[in-house]
Order: C-alpha cells, then structure tokens, then sequence
C-alpha cells in the first residue's frame, strides 16, 4: 500500500490530466462503441501510467540562441547597388 501512495505522490498536473483524459475516453468507448475513443483512450493512460512524453521527442524545445552561433556571414542583395568584390 506504502508503494502505490509513493507512486501517486510523484505524479504533476499533466500527468494526472492525461490518465483522466484516457479514462473519460475509455469511458466514451464503452458508451459509444466508437474505435477511436479507445484509441484516445489508451494512448493518454499508458502516457500518464508510463510517465512517457511526446512520441520521438515532438515536445522537445528548440535549443537557446546562446547555443548557436554563426557559420556564414549573408548579405542582402539589392539589384541597384553597387557589388563589392571581396
């Protein structure tokens, strides 16, 4: 008993409103009889029992600005300026 409350006190917010999405649709797949409710259904509840994010990273965050840096220089072409040649 010790170990399901440890397991249930980890969880955050999005982990506990995706078990609850998949079971509300789990629920609307036995009501309804409609395949993609269960579908819904199990993908959010084996996320959220799972504790898995994005499938392949999709939620990942675009690396700081700080990180890259400049490779090439680009400039701007305007047909009516002069071009210098470097």
């Amino acid at each position: 008993m010790e170990a399901i409350k440890k397991y249930f006190t980890a969880w955050d917010f999005s982990r506990g409103f995706k078990m609850i999405l998949g079971l509300l649709m789990i629920i609307g797949y036995i009501s309804t009889k409609e395949s993609i409710y269960l579908m819904g259904g199990v993908f959010f509840a084996f996320q959220a029992i799972l504790n898995i994010g994005c499938p392949g990273g999709a939620c990942a965050a675009p690396p700081a600005k700080s990180d890259q840096k400049q490779v090439m220089k680009f400039d701007k072409y305007e047909p009516n300026k002069e071009q210098k040649n470097v």
